[in-house]
């Protein structure tokens, strides 16, 4: 029972913070802290947020990152609430004892983040309205939730200057690819300019 309601407590308190969040987005005060981030260092804290519910259910996460630049310029916090979200959102779906693959690699202008799971997948209806919030998906999920996780990643990559994406099918899983320039938007070139522009 204690177990139960401290897990209870968590999901609620990850919802408030979300909520939260998107409300900074809408009203156009949250400020990125930009720098240059490691890549490998925020994918391993991601995968560790999730490590938990992937032992539950078995389920294997494949990271392959050989062809990514060591850094980009972003804000690790929320590019590590980005993976969090899509690697969580793909363990809801993932079948047990299945692999869920994340990759990172580099673009001509940028950087690119994908992870895919071997789940259901989305209907075209539902894939219409995937980022609205309080949308959750009923098509197999092991938890419902609030519906703000895509909401959430697509919300923070576009504060990015970035584009996100879905390749899914029925019965073909889903990939969901985030991708973000080499510099955020309006960012100079300059290292000075980029502590400029996030404060």
């Amino acid at each position: 029972y204690v177990e139960y309601v401290g897990s209870s407590s968590s999901v609620l308190l990850t919802i408030v913070n979300d909520i939260l969040d998107l409300a900074t987005v809408d009203a156009g005060i949250m400020q990125l802290d930009i720098s240059e981030m490691n890549i490998d260092r925020t994918i391993a804290a991601a995968a560790e947020l999730v490590a938990d519910r992937l032992d539950e259910h078995r389920i294997k996460l494949s990271i392959d990152a050989t062809e990514a630049p060591a850094s980009f310029h972003g804000d690790e916090t929320r590019i590590r609430q980005i993976l969090y979200n899509l690697l969580s959102n793909a363990a809801n779906y993932a079948p047990e004892a299945s692999t869920i693959r994340l990759t990172c690699r580099r673009l001509a202008d940028g950087v690119e983040f994908s992870v895919h799971d071997d789940g259901p997948g989305m209907p075209p209806d539902v894939l219409e309205s995937v980022f609205r919030r309080f949308e959750p998906r009923a098509n197999g999920g092991r938890r419902r939730g609030a519906g703000l996780g895509l909401s959430i990643v697509k919300s923070f990559v576009e504060l990015h200057g970035g584009t996100v994406r879905i390749e899914t099918g029925q019965d073909r899983g889903t990939t969901v690819i985030c991708t973000f320039p080499d510099k955020p938007s309006g960012i100079p070139d300059t290292p000075a300019g980029i502590r400029d522009a996030a404060e």
